[in-house]
């Protein structure tokens, strides 16, 4: 019921789908991904790019306004990305690989137990809207 209707779910060949854990990929010596997540709901957005997009961005802000505990990971990055609260490089792209995503702009949005509730190719503001509006208590 949490998970979103509107995502990429079904079209993913790799990389865990609704409802599954997170995979726990080993980013390097001590320190893997679980290591960076938690708290509330967690968007890993796959880029290289310096700034997430600017509706991206407009939504994330909007709903940690409403008091929404909302951490995002730029995957991908060698630096801080604009938006993002923290970036995790993937230098060899075994991570982008483990999570099945092809391009930049792919991304994962995860419940506050840590659990998959929506996954895209591609996000953009629409569909991560609607994904929090359906993970969300009305």
């Amino acid at each position: 019921m949490l998970n979103s209707t509107g995502d990429d779910n079904a079209l993913f060949t790799a990389g865990p789908a609704h409802g599954a854990p997170p995979q726990n990929v080993r980013l390097g010596a001590n320190d893997f991904l679980l290591d960076h997540l938690g708290g509330g709901f967690d968007l890993l957005y796959f880029t290289t790019d310096a700034a997430l997009p600017a509706s991206l961005a407009q939504v994330i802000q909007s709903v940690r306004t409403q008091g929404m505990p909302l951490k995002v990971t730029a995957v991908g990055a060698a630096q801080p990305v604009q938006g993002a609260d923290q970036h995790l490089p993937d230098t060899d792209g075994h991570l982008r690989q483990s999570y099945g995503v092809p391009a930049n702009g792919g991304a994962y949005l995860l419940r506050p137990d840590q659990h998959i509730c929506a996954r895209w190719l591609t996000l953009d503001a629409q569909r991560l809207q609607a994904a929090l509006h359906t993970a969300l208590p009305q």
